[in-house]
């Protein structure tokens, strides 16, 4: 029963985080389904009015399968948020995910994706102009 809610728990919670000023990341772990695709969505774009992010980060690393209806859910929630004026950047691609979605004919024009969360995190400063500068120990 304990693990039955553990399961629920990490399948519902998306916790939406700002990484940088204009930044935000979302982390999508677990199984998506339309209903947690729909809830997905709206708390983004909440979030995204609420704090006017240019960027969002959106780590499917923890997304245990994708199929042709999970492709669809990530594309319509990166439209959505192209539509509210942030660029969404797919990050956490594993080669059998791009070869899935390759094999499922899944056309992702027009949207960015990075294979590594660091990746998606260069470009996104990238895109603002910033610029990540390594820290030198003396």
């Amino acid at each position: 029963m304990i693990k039955g809610k553990q399961e629920v728990m990490w399948q519902t919670a998306t916790p939406i985080t700002m990484l940088w000023d204009r930044i935000m990341m979302l982390p999508i772990i677990g199984n998506l389904d339309s209903k947690r695709g729909q809830d997905i969505m709206e708390a983004a774009l909440t979030k995204i009015l609420d704090t006017q992010s240019k960027i969002m980060i959106m780590d499917i690393l923890g997304v245990p399968i994708v199929d042709s209806a999970v492709a669809n859910h990530l594309i319509k929630i990166t439209k959505a948020t192209q539509l509210m004026g942030c660029k969404c950047i797919i990050t956490g691609l594993s080669p059998a995910i791009a070869q899935t979605m390759v094999h499922l004919g899944v056309d992702l024009g027009g949207i960015t994706t990075r294979m590594t969360l660091r990746d998606g995190v260069e470009e996104a400063f990238s895109i603002l102009g910033l610029e990540i500068i390594p820290f030198k120990k003396k």
